[in-house]
């Protein structure tokens, strides 16, 4: 890709360019530092996710096979509003629900759960056979999520009746992250393919 100056720019451009700067200057948003460090994991954080409905939420999974929920705006010391220990193996991803009420973990025990965030109870196990790297709630189908992992597999569950709906097979590697298109009526993968010459 090129670049363009401002001097190739028409001067009513430049012009329109040069006010919204100055008028995002007093209303920047750009992270200025670290705030807070939250201190809870024993091992390295794979996923961290705001909360879509409680602004204070953070959740977090990771390598000691925990998901933590941070509350950061309570007092200092109390940031841990909840910690969740239902997987036996690392936490790879995870997702809050669109309404914010419940917390989709995955991982190295070839497992995919649910939590009730308000009472740290788990609600629903989804088994796999694979180590599972990333999960997506669908955008417009709150009961739905799809699963990727590490044999190529990408399965979209349905929590009411804790089985797979739809499986996509191909000769993939390990799948590395997906994600809906805003209507979810398409998602996108991107996997990881080794390859040799021989």
């Amino acid at each position: 890709l090129g670049s363009i100056s401002d001097s190739k720019l028409p001067s009513r451009i430049r012009e329109q360019l040069r006010h919204c700067r100055d008028r995002s200057a007093h209303h920047n948003r750009i992270p200025k530092g670290v705030s807070i460090s939250l201190m809870g994991h024993t091992k390295a954080a794979n996923a961290v996710q705001w909360s879509p409905t409680h602004g204070h939420l953070l959740a977090s999974g990771g390598m000691d096979h925990m998901a933590y929920i941070w509350n950061v705006w309570s007092e200092e010391g109390q940031k841990q509003a909840r910690v969740l220990k239902h997987h036996n193996a690392a936490i790879k991803d995870l997702q809050w629900s669109k309404q914010g009420l419940h917390l989709l973990t995955c991982g190295y025990d070839q497992t995919c759960r649910l939590t009730d965030v308000e009472t740290g109870s788990q609600i629903q196990v989804f088994c796999e056979e694979q180590i599972v790297s990333v999960v997506k709630f669908h955008p417009q189908e709150c009961q739905l999520f799809l699963a990727g992992g590490s044999k190529g597999a990408i399965r979209l569950w349905d929590i009411r009746s804790s089985k797979v709906i739809r499986e996509y097979l191909k000769d993939l590697g390990s799948i590395m992250d997906t994600d809906f298109s805003y209507d979810g009526k398409y998602f996108a993968s991107s996997c990881d393919i080794s390859q040799t010459n021989s």
